[in-house]
């Protein structure tokens, strides 16, 4: 725990092997470990889900911690108003509740947005710096509470999910503009009062506040996007039982 505390850190590179490497750990994480867990009995499933609670729970001090004491970073930026944040408390609701629109709403925001900032940390240092891990785990665990639900309970979100799900995004989007405003600088979640900077998709867009108006048809396109791989696994099912019934 001191070697993580006292550093020095290598500066983060986003094509390094260490990064490359520790991208292939999480996803055997998030893939892998939901796939055991099929295996076990109800209450292993029971306190898995319970833990997981907990660590999302725990997840919003500890990166309130690391980053505005280690790293001195401003209050302000570190609020649990991002996607990926929303993703992780739709899951606690899904597991609480089984209210399948919350598993809906974390499998769109989670999958791109976790996924992204997976592959793109905004982390100064590499591995094992302390905001380096507390990034790369506070986003692979919102994709592995999608991937347990769905290995688990095998819910998927279906078509009119895209729909849904984008318009009760795009809704949001006043009250994270409100919040932005009432915080005040350096606030900008879901990057609404200013675009990011650095190579990414809002590059292309119009410059703030009317890139906005752009985020919208570009947030449908990620969603509808992100749908597409389920709609690929349902109707190869359909033709596989086609093949293997075809009196059916």
């Amino acid at each position: 725990m001191l070697f993580l505390m006292e550093g020095p850190w290598m500066p983060f590179e986003i094509l390094s092997i260490r990064h490359f490497l520790c991208i292939v750990v999480c996803i055997l994480f998030i893939v892998l470990i939901p796939r055991a867990l099929a295996l076990s009995n109800h209450s292993v499933i029971r306190s898995v889900i319970f833990l997981y609670i907990v660590l999302i729970c725990h997840l919003q001090f500890l990166e309130l911690h690391v980053f505005t004491e280690m790293y001195d970073r401003e209050w302000k930026t570190i609020l649990p108003f991002q996607l990926c944040d929303f993703s992780a408390l739709a899951m606690v609701v899904y597991f609480l509740t089984k209210y399948r629109f919350a598993f809906s709403c974390a499998y769109f925001w989670g999958i791109p947005f976790a996924g992204m900032a997976m592959f793109t940390p905004n982390s100064l240092y590499a591995f094992p710096s302390p905001d380096y891990l507390v990034h790369q785990y506070g986003h692979a665990i919102v994709l592995f509470g999608v991937s347990m639900a769905m290995q688990l309970f095998g819910v998927r979100p279906v078509r009119k999910d895209v729909l849904n799900v984008s318009i009760f995004t795009i809704g949001l989007l006043p009250f994270i503009y409100l919040i932005n405003h009432v915080l005040g600088e350096p606030a900008n979640y879901w990057f609404l009062l200013s675009k990011p900077s650095g190579d990414n998709l809002m590059a292309f867009l119009p410059s703030a506040p009317f890139h906005m108006v752009a985020l919208i048809p570009l947030t449908i396109a990620v969603f509808a996007a992100c749908f597409v791989p389920i709609y690929l696994s349902n109707r190869l099912m359909v033709l596989s039982q086609r093949t293997n019934n075809p009196q059916g």
